[in-house]
């Protein structure tokens, strides 16, 4: 049986979750095996050494290049933003207007464009006065 031993098998003899029957045939395999014995001690020894570990993060030190990335390549991208917007709408509305099409059919796209750019705006709107009084918006993950 020390070959269809597996690593598994080691892990849950480990942690207790193997069945009496399974358990009592993988303690005489034990005893048989010092490859199986040298595993479960190194298996043992990572258990041990996992439980030591510790995944909070811990504090988090802001440092000061934080504060020049932010302050640097927020305003550039804003900006590049903005300008290709504005570059975006002002094409889009001269098409708009001087294309052919029935003047029903420019209203009505046009209220459907404006209706959804007013929730998009409202909906933008929300998301900074929350994000103003967020209590966990400086929070580390």
């Amino acid at each position: 049986m020390a070959d269809r031993v597996t690593k598994e098998d080691l892990m849950r003899y480990i942690d207790g979750e193997m069945p009496p029957e399974q358990r009592a045939c993988l303690d005489a395999e034990l005893a048989r095996s010092t490859e199986l014995k040298r595993e479960l001690a190194i298996f043992r020894a990572m258990r041990t050494d996992f439980q030591g570990l510790s995944f909070d993060p811990g504090t988090y030190h802001k440092s000061v290049w934080d504060k020049v990335n932010a302050s640097v390549t927020r305003p550039i991208g804003w900006v590049l933003v903005v300008v290709g917007v504005i570059v975006w709408t002002a094409y889009g509305a001269y098409l708009f207007t001087t294309s052919p099409a029935n003047a029903w059919e420019k209203l009505a796209t046009g209220a459907i464009v404006i209706g959804i750019l007013t929730l998009l705006a409202s909906v933008i709107w929300k998301r900074y006065q929350d994000w103003g009084v967020d209590p966990y918006k400086d929070m580390h993950r």
